[in-house]
């Protein structure tokens, strides 16, 4: 967004601090105008290690006292969350410092050869400095290298008036054209969406098909959910050696039939708290029973197997179930993980969303001639420029695969979080061990087992070569896929399998034949898109729908909702929906301020 230019303020005598590998030009006033005169406004970049270290720099002003609190900020110089506001950093240190190197911009300053703009930062300077910092630094794309944010990007000393006289030709406006991405920081005061200058960059966003992302700091309290998840690991331990002397025949037979629930669980718990005691449970469970397994590994009779199973079958179902216990478990935990992350990017959301009208035609500008300007240039388009800002925040992205599926109707919710939990349940899973490698000599079994590594090896190709939005679609398509096309199916073979209904050869042979299906699914599904598959018709857009989903409504909506208005991107149910994310809010908002603070308390 547009920072406050004009000409240049008083500064107190400051020494520049820079780093051996970059160079700083130290000259004549005159040199920054030539410096932006020569080099294009898409090449006043600064990179990943420059926020670092301005982070180092605006900490040590604080410390000296050339930054202080004032009446318009008061902020608390031994704050390292939030710090001071961009009004406070841009007069107190960055004028000052650019102004001493020659009045160039501190991206020239820092990079006097100019980077290549490959993100672009929208942001609305009113969030603290270093929770500007941290969220940009967390959530830098990893394949890009420079990025153009206003304030450090523009020259704060200069006269720049003439420059966004006419938006479209703007330095704004140059960078995200040159940009491939642009990252979307929200704030804690309003949405940045109620700034006019944010709401056309949202616009050339939408015109210029970018990818949008939203910024989030790391999530506190990572370290106590981990020591939560421990403690249920023990307690399922304990249990499992207590009551390891007792009957144990039913409680073993129903384990797979009890950790699925768990599983659709973990994946549909309409609120943070019902996933933590979901995920918490299934972790005691699971821990239990892999000390069941251990404590009784030379005593089938203790878990009801009968006369008629040799020992290489019981070898084999104790192998398996023990595998299956400890992937479970290790599932539980990084479930855990990944449901405090998406409970920032619900925060977040709720910050995009502070405000903000449901419009960009009620945003405001400082300048009437730029408002003036501005308004002219998006024009009528200012219903689809709302349905990007919709989608962006209750998707937390917005790419033109996920515009495609919303003009089709399909609603997609908190789209940012990338888990990684059930990839590697089921990758766990699929690894031989010894025992299966050996307990059969079936050319059948070996032709299925070799298609099905292939359709995984293929799908985990597509997965490390597609950008983020298709990593999410196809990580969301592996869960339902899972959970409805292979769990079921080998749940049941393999009871079928113990109680002597179906052979060794058959139950082996059955269960790879349903990952075959399974991954076969999995890479046409994630191949063809979201956007593809919502446009089959009459089933398209509930499909889509359902393998989106997050949440119990998610799926109410894929199979019992009305068509989605693709204009405002609003769901008919929006009432229910906003009050499944209020609750959402609620629980994340709870949570991370209490930070785990110990095994029972809200993550």
């Amino acid at each position: 967004m547009a920072s406050p230019v004009g000409a240049s303020a008083s500064w107190s005598n400051s020494s520049i601090e820079s780093d051996d590998d970059i160079e700083t030009p130290i000259g004549h006033a005159c040199a920054g105008q030539e410096m932006h005169d020569r080099i294009p406004a898409g090449k006043w970049c600064v990179r990943k290690f420059d926020l670092k270290c301005l982070r180092r720099e605006v900490q040590r002003a604080i410390r000296e006292g050339r930054i202080r609190p004032t009446e318009r900020d008061p902020f608390d110089p031994e704050d390292s969350v939030y710090g001071p506001t961009f009004y406070t950093v841009n007069e107190q240190f960055i004028k000052p410092i650019t102004a001493e190197a020659g009045c160039m911009s501190w991206a020239l300053m820092k990079n006097p050869k100019g980077l290549q703009c490959d993100l672009f930062i929208t942001h609305a300077w009113q969030e603290g400095i270093f929770e500007f910092l941290d969220k940009v630094l967390a959530s830098w794309p990893p394949e890009t290298k420079n990025a153009w944010c206003c304030m450090l990007a523009n020259p704060q000393n200069l006269d720049i008036s003439h420059l966004i006289k006419t938006p479209r030709s703007s330095p704004f406006a140059q960078a995200l054209d040159s940009a491939t991405k642009v990252l979307v920081v929200p704030n804690r005061h309003a949405s940045i969406y109620t700034r006019l200058w944010c709401a056309y960059e949202a616009y050339l966003a939408y015109q210029w098909d970018k990818i949008i992302l939203t910024a989030s700091a790391s999530p506190p309290g990572i370290k106590h959910v981990l020591v939560a998840w421990l403690a249920f690991v023990a307690l399922g331990v304990m249990a499992g050696a207590v009551f390891a002397e007792f009957e144990t025949g039913y409680a073993s037979l129903v384990y797979d039939f009890t950790v699925y629930p768990l599983l659709v669980g973990s994946v549909l718990s309409s609120t943070h708290m019902w996933s933590r005691a979901v995920n918490r449970l299934g972790t005691w469970w699971s821990a239990y029973n892999i000390m069941l397994l251990i404590r009784l590994r030379d005593q089938p009779s203790a878990f009801g197997f009968t006369d008629f199973l040799d020992d290489q079958s019981w070898r084999l179902w104790r192998d398996a179930e023990l595998v299956s216990s400890l992937t479970s478990v290790i599932f539980f935990g990084m479930s855990e993980v990944d449901r405090i992350w998406s409970m920032i990017d619900v925060q977040e959301a709720e910050m995009l969303r502070a405000g903000f009208s449901g419009s960009i035609s009620d945003a405001c500008c400082t300048s009437p001639a730029d408002a003036e300007s501005i308004r002219a240039e998006i024009g009528d388009d200012v219903g689809k420029v709302d349905g990007t800002v919709q989608q962006l925040i209750r998707a937390g992205m917005s790419t033109s695969s996920l515009r495609l599926a919303a003009e089709a109707g399909v609603e997609v919710e908190r789209f940012t979080s990338l888990g990684y939990a059930f990839a590697v349940l089921v990758g766990t899973e699929s690894v031989p061990y010894e025992v299966l490698l050996h307990s059969t000599d079936s050319v059948v079994l070996d032709g299925f087992s070799a298609m099905s590594s292939t359709f995984a090896i293929l799908s985990f190709i597509f997965w490390t070569r597609s950008p983020l939005d298709s990593k999410i679609f196809a990580y969301l398509v592996l869960q339902k896929v899972v959970l409805l096309v292979q769990r079921p199916p080998h749940m049941l073979l393999k009871a079928l399998w113990r109680h002597g209904s179906i052979d060794l050869a058959t139950m082996l042979v059955g269960d790879a034949v349903s990952e075959d299906i399974m991954w076969a699914l999995v890479l046409a599904l994630s191949i063809a898109g979201i956007h593809r598959i919502a446009r089959i018709p009459l089933i398209g857009r509930r499909l889509a729908q359902f393998l989106v989903a997050r949440g119990r409504s998610g799926v109410r909506k894929a199979f019992f909702g009305e068509h989605y208005e693709a204009q405002g991107y609003r769901a008919s149910s929006k009432r229910e929906d906003e009050q499944s994310l209020s609750s959402d809010e609620d629980d994340a908002s709870v949570s991370l301020e209490a930070g785990d603070s110990d095994s029972t308390s809200p993550a």
